[in-house]
């Protein structure tokens, strides 16, 4: 990919908007988001929320990897309660910027989110195949590539890890 093709994800950084959700599972049409966060390009918090699932009351592999657990969301909103200001942020949003964004978008489609008229960049599939001959690649080594050290499977750290490598890529 040449540079120039990059020049279109060169917007106002207020205008960008990097997000990341944590789910219970990999199925968007049966299992729900546990936490979501939305960062802008300057890396201000829009919204960091753990959501309160409304079918499942456990999610025992998800809980090992992001430790997430039923406790952690007992007292948190519905989903449903977050997305008027969800609606909002990515609608005001320029370019939406996320780290395997078709897993992540689909949960929000499921949710009643509609991005297809937003701009998206997907720093995991420029990461592969302009750093790394085309191969997948998690976050953190995407991160670790640019000297980025976080906290992974935590939304709001990984939105920021995305951010930062988003302004890598294009910079």
């Amino acid at each position: 990919m040449l540079n120039c093709d990059l020049d279109k994800y060169r917007v106002d950084l207020d205008k960008v908007v990097s997000f990341d959700l944590e789910t219970i599972g990999f199925d968007s049409k049966s299992d729900e988001i546990l936490q979501i966060s939305l960062i802008d390009g300057n890396g201000n918090i829009l919204l960091n929320s753990y959501v309160k699932p409304y079918r499942k009351t456990e999610w025992k592999y998800a809980q090992q990897v992001h430790g997430i657990s039923p406790e952690t969301v007992k007292n948190a909103p519905y989903l449903h309660t977050l997305l008027p200001l969800v609606r909002k942020i990515f609608n005001d949003a320029a370019l939406i910027v996320s780290y395997n964004g078709g897993f992540d978008i689909r949960f929000l489609i499921a949710a009643g989110i509609d991005l297809s008229c937003k701009e998206h960049f997907d720093v995991m599939r420029h990461f592969a195949s302009q750093y790394n001959q085309g191969k997948v690649q998690k976050l953190v080594s995407c991160a670790q590539y640019f000297g980025y050290n976080f906290n992974a499977h935590d939304s709001l750290e990984d939105a920021k890890a995305t951010l930062f490598c988003f302004k890598k890529i294009i910079s």
